[in-house]
C-alpha cells in the first residue's frame, strides 16, 4: 500500500497553517519605549528577546543575562583594528592563549566572548558594544565575568552611553588574577535609551587574550503599573508601586518621578552639593568636587549620585588618614515624639581601613553631651553610592555630626543629604557651633595608642607598639591578648563582636541583636537571652545580600578550624554561606543546610592552612517579605588552632593514610572553590580499605564548583631514604572526569610531576604507585601535591590508602609518558626521547600523541634517519623491573610507524635471559596501532623494545600507553570487559561533546543508571561498557567507543550485545555502529531504546577497502533521557560472514503488520486534515492566525518536520524509496584524511537476509544540527549482485549528482538500508512558519 501523493501537500499545508502546530511570537506588540526595558511585556518575553534574553518571563529576581552559550545576544563588536572581539569558546582551541573552560558550564563545551592575540605592536582597542537598552532603575547593577590570559592587557573598561554623555563604570590596568574574575558595578537611574561597551586595549609589550562571559543585568527593570497596591506601598502616577522608604530618597523608582515630587517631599531638606553645602556648611577636611576632570585617582568616583553624571558635585574627605574630616548640621530643635530622620548617600571605596561614622550630639541645658554613636560604615563597600538612613528622636536640641576618614589609597564621600519634614533647625546665632568635635572619632584599635608613641596603624600594649601586618594572625605579641582580641572568636556579647563589621549594600544587613529583640529563635546559641548576629532589614539600595566580614586575618596553619552555631530558617530562594576572602578572590568553604525549624545547630569548618593574609564573610540571602517565618543568625565562632607556629600531634605529618581517623599528614589547598573532602562510604561512594571506611573525594558539584581543580597537599617532608615508593589507590569514574596528578615540590625547584591519569577508568579501584627519587642531601624536605583538574562536572575523583616505604617501586603496570618516562632507560645511548609536538616544530615523530590525541600529549620516539641510527643499528629502551607474575598477563602498546618505513620494531622480555616475544615490520601510516603479547613471568623480569633500523630518512619509531593487564591478549576489536576496555578507545571526540564511555559492573554502587547484571557472566560481578545519556545535551551530542584501526576486509563479522535501560514510553537513546576510514565514518547499524531492560544481540557485516575503525556511538533520539546503554561481548571476526543468529526468546523485535501500520498511519493523517480543516474554518471565523503578517521578534521555526514510524516492516514497493549514506569528515586530532568534497556512499541489500532484529524507519532529515541515529535492518529483500555479505550491508564509492560540496561538520549519516539501492533521496522538505 502506497501512501498517495495528493495527501503529503495537503497535510503539509495543514501543519504550515493549523494553529495548534506552531511556535512563534505571541501577538502583543509592545511600544518601541518598552522594548529592551528588563521587563517581559509580553508572553514569553518576545520583546527582550533581541537585547540579549532568551527564556519565558523571568522570576522575582532574575537578572536579564547572557551567557553566550546559544547567540552572542545582541552584543556586537565595533573594533576598528584588526584586535577584536568574536564567539568563542575553549574547545576551538585547545592550545590557545585563551581560558581553558568558560565560565557557564566550567567546561571546554561553553562559550564566551573573546579578544584573541593581536600580532601588531602598535596599541590597538577592542570594544564589544551591548544592543539598545532603556530605562535602568535606580537599583541596577551589571555583573560580569572576565578572563585574561598571562600576559595581560593595558586596560580594561566598562562605559555606559545615554545621550551625549558616556560614563566610566570600571577602569582597570591590572594586576591580573588567573582565572575567572567577577565585576559587579551599579549603573545608577538611567532614563531613555543606553549601551554598554566593554573594551581591552593594548600595546606593545602588554597582548594577552582577554575573555568576557555571563553578563547580567540585575533588578533593572521599574515597577509595572498594577491596579491595586499592597498595603502602606505608594501608588505612582503610572499606576506603578513602590515601597514607602523610597519616598522622598532623591531616586526616581517610580520611572515617571512622581515618588519624589509629592507633598511630604516637599518639606524635606535635600542638600546635593551642586552649588553649595547648604545647611551643612560647617565642615572641617571635606571639600566639593566632582568627577569630570578629577584627581586620576584609581577609587575616585566615576559619577555623583544625584544626577548619576560625572559633571555632578560631591563631598569628599581631604583630610589626613590620621585625623576625621568631620561635617556638621545646624542645630535642630528637639525632635520627641517624631522622628527626625537623615537619609544620606555615601561611598566608601579603595582601601579597608575607610571608615564613615554618624554621631548625635544633643545640648542639655548644661553644655554640650558627649557625641553619641549612631551608625558606622567601615572597610571597602565598592564603587557605588549606597543609601543609609538614621531616624532620632531627641528631647532635647541636637546636632548631626558626620565624621570620614581615609585609609590608605582610599576615598571617602557624602552626596544627598536629605532631612525629613521634623527637622526644624534653630536659628543660628553667628560664630562656630559651640562644642565642635575636633578630635574625631577613633577607631578601636588606633584609640589604644597617644598620638606621639607609635606610628599611626599601630597598635600600644604596654611598651610594645604592634604593626598592622602582626594584628589578628593568630600569634600573640600583646601579654593580655590586645592583638587577638578582633580576630573573629566571639559570642556576641561585646560591642566589638570580634571584629565582625557589616559592609552590606542592600536591604538586608547584618546586625548585633539581643535574642529577645530578634523574634525566632527567641534566645541566643548557649540557651540564654544573650546577643547574636541576625540578618535583619536596612536602608540600602543594591545587592539584596546581607555581608559581614572579619579584619584581616592570618596566615593560619593546616589544623584550623571555625566552629559556630547557627539558625537558618528560609524558602530555596535564600541562603547562608561562609566565604574565605583573599585579594580578590572568593572560596566558598560552607553553606547552610535549610530548616523549617528555626533551631539552633553547630558546624565545624575547616579552613586549613593558607598562607596569605585573608578575611572571613557570612552571606545571607531572606525573603522577609516572604510567608512563614524566616531569619538567619550566627553565635559562638571560634578560631581554633589557627596559628602556623601551632603544635601538632603525632601523626599529622605522616604520608602513610587510610583516612579513616583523619587526614594524617594531608591538607587541601585552597586555590579555587573545588575542594577535596575526607567523606564517609554511602551509596554509590565506598572507599577502597574496607569498602564501608572514609577516602578523600574531589566531586566538583558539591557544591558546584567554578574553580579548575583541587589541590590535596602534604605538609614538608624530610626524605627517609634516597628512593621511596609512594603507593595510593584511586578511583575516576563519570563521562566528563577531569585528570588527577601528583607532583613533588622543592623549594627553590620547578614542581615535577611523577604520575597522572585522565578521563573515566571504570567505576572501580586502582592502584598505582611512584618512585620518588631524592637528592643526596637528605636535609632538603619536599612536599607531595595531589592535583584534580575538572573537566566538567559529571566525574568524581576520589584517593584512599597512601602509603610509602624505602626503597623503588615496581615498574609502573600502565604509562602514559604525559609526566615522566616512567622510569624506561635508553641503554647509555640516550636515542628514545620523551616528546609533544605541541609546538609543531618536531623534528621527527607523530603530530599527536595517542593518550590524549592532541599534540599537547607526550610520547617516547626514536629518530631512524641515517645520520642518527645507521643501517642495521640498534636503539634500545629498557623499563624498570616488574614484579613477578602469578599469573598470566597481556602487555599492550600503541606505536606509530612513519610512512617511510623505519625499519623493525622487537619486543623483548628479560627475566634470566633476553628473548624475543615480538616482531613489527611493516610499512607506516598515519594512525596509531595496538600491539600486545601474552607473557608469563615467575621472576622479576623487564621489557625491552629495540628499533632496529633501515637507514631511510625521515624516518623513526614511536610508543605510547603501555598496560600491563592480568589475563591472555583479546583478539583485535573483542573483549567481554571483565578486566577493562581491551584497547577499545573511550577517549571523548572533539565536536562532540566531551563525553566517555564508562565500565562498571551491576555489584559495584554507582551514581548512574547500570543493568543488574553483565552478559558474559550473567552475574553482578560482571563487568560491562556503559554510557549514560542523561548527560547529553546542548554542545553534547554523542560520545564514541572506538577499536583499533583494523585491517581492510572484504566481509567480516562483528558481534555484540547491548542493552538499554530507559524508562517506559520515554525511550531516546540510541546506539549506532560506525565505520571511520580515511573518507569518513559510514553508519552500518543502529537500534533504539525500544526494547529495554534486558540484552539483545545485535550483528552486522563490515567491509572496508582500507583501514579502518569500529565505532560504538551513542547518542539521543531527541530530548536527554536519562538512561544507560551498554555493550558486553563484543567480537570481531576477521574474515568470516555473519551467520543468522539462533532466536531466543525475548531477544528479538517483532515485526509489525505492514496494512496494519500503513493503515494506522493513513487514519491518523486523515484525522489531522478533518482537525486541520475545522481549525482552519474556526481561525477564519475568529480572524485568521493571530500572528499571520506580523513578527514582533523573530521567534525559532522548524524547517522540517521529522515522521517515524518505529518498528515496520514495509515491502519493496513502499521501501523502494532513495536511501542516501552520507560520509562525515574527520573532527581535530585525527589521524587519517578527510573524505573528499561531494563523494557519496550506497548500500547495497545482502541476498539471503531473513528477517532482522531491527526495521527501517520512515524519515525526513531535520535542517539543523545532526539528523538522530535510527535503526536499520531490511524488508522484503531481492537478489543482487555478487559479494554482496550475508548480513549487513558493503559500501562502494560513487559519484555525486552536481556540484560537490564539502560536508558541514555536524552532519551525521543515517545509513538506513532499506529495499534495493536506487539514487539519492532525501525526505520531504516542509519550510515557514506554523501556527499554534
Amino acid at each position: 500500500m502506497s501512501l498517495p501523493g495528493h495527501l503529503l501537500p495537503v497535510l503539509v499545508l495543514l501543519l504550515a497553517r493549523s494553529p495548534s502546530w506552531a511556535w512563534g511570537p505571541s501577538r502583543c506588540r509592545p511600544p518601541g519605549e518598552a522594548v529592551c526595558n528588563f521587563v517581559c511585556d509580553c508572553r514569553g518575553c518576545p520583546d527582550e528577546a533581541q537585547c540579549g534574553y532568551h527564556g519565558a518571563s523571568p522570576t522575582l529576581g532574575a537578572p536579564f543575562a547572557c551567557d553566550f552559550e546559544q547567540d552572542s545576544c545582541g552584543w556586537r563588536d565595533i573594533s576598528t583594528s584588526g584586535y577584536s572581539w568574536l564567539r568563542d569558546r575553549a574547545g576551538t582551541a585547545p592550545e590557545g592563549p585563551g581560558p581553558r573552560s568558560d565560565h557557564t558550564l566550567g567546561t571546554d563545551l561553553g562559550w564566551y566572548a573573546a579578544a584573541g592575540t593581536h600580532r601588531g605592536r602598535e596599541a590597538a582597542t577592542a570594544a564589544l558594544r551591548s544592543p539598545t537598552l532603556r530605562e535602568a532603575a535606580p537599583s541596577c547593577e551589571l555583573s560580569l565575568w572576565y578572563h585574561v590570559a598571562s600576559g595581560g592587557v593595558a586596560e580594561l573598561r566598562l562605559e555606559l552611553t545615554h545621550g551625549v554623555e558616556t560614563l566610566t563604570l570600571w577602569r582597570s590596568s591590572g594586576p591580573w588574577v588567573p582565572g575567572w574574575q567577577e565585576l559587579v558595578v551599579p549603573t545608577g537611574r538611567i532614563q531613555g535609551d543606553f549601551r554598554v561597551t566593554f573594551s581591552a586595549t593594548r600595546n606593545a609589550t602588554r597582548r594577552g587574550a582577554v575573555a568576557l562571559d555571563d553578563v547580567a543585568f540585575w533588578s533593572c527593570g521599574l515597577p509595572t503599573p498594577q491596579v491595586h497596591c499592597p498595603l502602606g506601598h505608594h501608588h505612582c502616577q503610572n499606576k506603578a508601586c513602590v515601597e514607602p522608604h523610597q519616598l522622598c530618597d532623591r531616586e526616581d523608582n517610580c520611572g515617571d518621578g512622581s515618588d519624589e515630587d509629592t507633598p511630604t517631599c516637599n518639606h524635606h531638606t535635600a542638600t546635593d552639593f551642586e552649588r553649595g553645602l547648604g545647611l551643612w556648611n560647617h565642615s572641617e577636611g571635606w571639600a566639593r568636587n566632582h568627577s569630570a576632570g578629577g584627581r586620576q585617582h584609581p577609587a575616585w568616583p566615576h559619577r555623583d549620585h544625584s544626577r548619576n553624571s560625572a559633571q555632578g558635585s560631591f563631598l569628599v574627605s581631604v583630610a589626613e588618614p590620621s585625623a576625621p574630616a568631620i561635617l556638621s548640621s545646624p542645630e535642630f530643635q528637639a525632635s520627641a515624639p517624631q522622628k527626625c530622620s537623615l537619609t544620606f548617600y555615601h561611598y566608601l571605596h579603595g582601601s579597608e581601613a575607610g571608615c564613615l561614622q554618624v554621631f548625635l550630639q544633643t545640648r542639655s541645658p548644661g553644655a554640650p553631651q558627649a557625641a553619641v554613636l549612631l551608625r558606622r560604615r567601615h572597610g571597602e563597600l565598592g564603587a557605588a553610592w549606597v543609601r543609609d538612613r538614621v531616624d532620632i528622636q531627641s528631647k532635647h536640641p541636637f546636632r548631626i555630626l558626620l565624621a570620614g576618614q581615609t585609609g590608605p589609597g582610599g576615598v571617602v564621600g557624602l552626596d544627598d543629604l536629605i532631612l525629613s519634614d521634623h527637622c526644624k533647625p534653630v536659628p543660628e546665632v553667628a560664630g562656630p557651633p559651640p562644642g565642635l568635635w575636633a578630635p574625631g572619632p577613633r577607631s578601636q584599635l588606633s584609640s589604644l595608642q597617644p598620638w606621639n608613641f607609635c606610628e599611626p596603624g599601630h597598635l600600644l600594649c604596654g611598651d610594645l607598639c604592634v604593626p598592622p601586618e602582626q594584628l589578628c594572625d593568630f600569634q600573640q605579641q600583646c601579654p593580655g591578648g590586645e592583638d587577638e582580641q578582633v580576630a573573629g572568636t566571639t559570642d556576641f556579647e561585646s560591642p566589638s563582636a570580634g571584629g565582625w563589621e557589616d559592609a552590606s549594600v542592600g536591604r538586608l544587613q547584618w546586625v548585633r541583636l539581643p535574642a529577645q529583640d530578634s523574634g525566632s529563635p527567641g534566645m541566643d546559641a548557649s540557651g540564654a537571652a544573650g546577643h547574636f548576629l541576625s540578618v535583619q532589614r536596612a536602608w540600602g539600595q543594591l545587592a539584596e545580600q546581607a555581608r559581614v566580614l572579619t579584619p584581616t586575618l592570618g596566615p593560619s596553619g593546616p589544623r584550623c578550624e571555625l566552629h559556630m552555631a547557627y539558625y537558618f530558617q528560609s524558602h530555596p530562594q535564600g541562603f547562608l554561606e561562609l566565604v574565605v576572602v583573599e585579594g580578590s578572590s572568593r572560596e566558598l568553604v560552607w553553606q547552610a543546610a535549610g530548616s523549617r525549624s528555626g533551631r539552633w545547630k553547630v558546624d565545624t569548618v575547616l579552613l586549613g592552612a593558607r598562607h596569605r593574609p585573608f578575611r572571613l564573610e557570612f552571606v545571607g540571602l531572606l525573603d522577609l517579605d516572604g510567608p512563614g517565618q524566616q531569619g538567619a543568625g550566627v553565635d559562638g565562632v571560634t578560631l581554633k588552632d589557627c596559628s602556623p607556629a601551632a603544635v601538632t600531634e603525632k601523626g599529622d605529618h605522616q604520608i602513610s593514610c587510610n583516612f579513616e581517623r583523619g587526614t594524617c599528614g594531608w591538607h587541601t589547598g585552597h586555590l579555587t572553590d573545588a575542594h577535596w573532602q575526607r567523606v564517609e562510604s554511602r551509596g554509590p561512594g565506598y572507599d577502597h580499605t574496607t569498602g564501608q571506611g572514609h577516602f578523600m573525594l574531589l566531586d566538583p558539584t558539591e557544591p558546584p564548583a567554578q574553580g579548575p581543580g583541587a589541590h590535596l597537599l602534604t605538609w614538608p617532608q624530610s626524605p627517609a631514604a634516597a628512593q621511596e615508593c609512594l603507593s595510593f589507590w584511586y578511583h575516576l569514574y563519570g563521562p566528563q572526569t577531569g585528570t588527577l596528578r601528583l607532583a613533588m615540590r622543592r623549594e627553590g625547584e620547578r614542581e615535577r610531576h611523577l604520575w597522572s591519569r585522565s578521563g573515566t577508568h571504570g567505576n572501580r579501584w586502582h592502584k598505582a604507585w611512584a618512585t620518588l627519587h631524592h637528592p643526596q642531601d637528605s636535609s632538603t624536605k619536599y612536599q607531595l601535591l595531589f592535583e584534580g583538574l575538572r573537566d566538567g562536572y559529571h566525574g568524581t575523583m576520589a584517593l584512599d590508602d597512601v602509603a610509602v616505604r624505602p626503597g623503588p617501586c615496581w615498574a609502573p603496570k600502565r604509562c602514559s609518558f604525559e609526566d615522566s618516562a616512567c622510569g624506561f632507560s635508553t641503554g647509555g645511548r640516550g636515542l628514545w626521547t620523551r616528546q609533544a609536538n605541541a609546538t609543531g616544530q618536531a623534528a621527527w615523530g607523530p603530530p599527536a600523541d595517542h593518550t590524549t590525541e592532541t599534540a599537547q600529549g607526550h610520547y617516547m620516539v626514536v629518530d631512524m634517519s641515517p645520520q642518527a641510527l645507521p643501517r642495521g643499528h640498534v636503539a634500545s629502551l629498557i623499563s624498570e623491573e616488574h614484579r613477578p607474575l602469578a599469573q598470566a598477563a597481556c602487555l599492550t602498546f600503541w606505536y606509530h610507524l612513519s610512512l617511510r618505513n623505519p625499519g623493525t620494531l622487537r619486543v623483548h622480555v628479560e627475566e634470566a635471559e633476553r628473548r624475543q616475544v615480538l616482531r613489527i615490520s611493516t610499512h607506516g601510516g598515519f594512525a596509531w596501532r595496538l600491539g600486545s603479547v601474552d607473557l608469563q613471568a615467575e621472576r622479576a623480569w623487564r621489557v625491552v623494545f629495540e628499533a632496529v633500523a633501515a637507514g631511510v630518512e625521515r624516518s623513526y619509531v614511536a610508543l605510547d600507553d603501555l598496560l600491563l593487564q592480568d589475563g591472555p591478549c583479546p583478539r583485535p576489536a573483542s573483549c567481554d570487559f571483565e578486566a577493562g576496555l581491551c584497547g577499545w578507545n573511550h577517549l571523548p571526540w572533539p565536536g562532540l561533546g566531551g563525553y566517555s564511555w564508562d565500565w562498571s559492573s551491576g555489584a559495584t554502587p554507582s551514581r548512574y543508571p547500570q543493568p543488574p547484571v553483565d552478559h558474559t557472566l550473567g552475574t553482578e560481578a560482571g563487568h560491562f561498557a556503559l554510557f549514560e545519556t542523561g548527560v547529553l545535551g546542548p554542545g553534547g551530542r554523542a560520545a564514541w567507543l572506538r577499536s583499533q584501526p583494523l585491517p581492510a576486509t572484504e566481509a567480516s563479522c562483528l558481534r555484540f550485545w547491548y542493552h538499554m535501560g530507559f524508562p517506559e514510553h520515554f525511550y531516546k537513546g540510541e546506539l549506532r555502529v560506525l565505520l571511520s576510514s580515511a573518507r569518513g565514518q559510514l553508519a552500518v547499524w543502529g537500534a533504539g531504546g525500544r526494547l529495554r531492560h534486558q540484552w539483545l544481540e545485535g550483528q552486522v557485516e563490515v567491509a572496508s577497502a582500507e583501514e579502518f575503525q569500529i565505532v560504538f556511538e551513542a547518542t539521543l533520539g531527541g530530548q536527554p533521557a536519562l538512561g544507560p546503554i551498554a555493550l558486553d561481548d563484543v567480537e570481531y571476526l576477521a574474515g568470516q560472514r555473519c551467520q543468522l543468529p539462533t532466536p531466543s526468546r525475548g531477544d528479538t523485535a517483532v515485526a509489525t503488520s505492514v496494512p496494519a501500520v500503513v493503515g494506522g498511519t493513513l487514519l491518523l493523517l486523515t484525522l489531522l486534515v478533518l482537525l486541520g480543516l475545522v481549525g482552519q474554518r474556526w481561525l477564519q471565523n475568529r480572524g485568521g492566525c493571530p500572528f499571520w503578517g506580523e513578527t514582533d521578534a523573530v521567534a525559532p521555526s522548524f524547517d522540517n518536520v521529522l515522521f517515524n514510524v518505529v518498528g515496520a516492516t514495509l515491502p519493496a514497493s513502499v521501501t523502494n524509496d532513495q536511501q542516501m549514506m552520507q560520509r562525515r569528515p574527520r573532527g581535530p586530532g585525527t589521524n587519517t584524511f578527510p573524505i573528499p568534497q561531494g563523494r557519496v556512499e550506497s548500500l547495497h541489500p545482502s541476498p539471503s537476509q531473513g528477517p532482522q532484529l531491527h526495521t527501517p524507519a520512515i524519515s525526513a532529515l531535520a535542517h539543523k544540527g545532526p539528523p538522530a541515529g535510527q535503526p536499520s535492518g531490511s524488508g522484503d529483500r531481492k537478489q543482487a549482485g555478487p559479494g554482496d555479505g550475508a548480513r549487513g550491508w558493503r559500501h562502494q564509492e560513487g559519484g555525486a549528482a552536481g556540484p560537490e560540496k564539502p560536508l558541514p561538520q555536524a552532519e551525521r549519516a543515517s545509513g538506513q538500508p532499506s529495499g534495493t539501492p536506487t539514487q539519492a533521496h532525501q525526505g520531504p522538505r516542509l519550510t515557514g512558519q506554523f501556527c499554534i
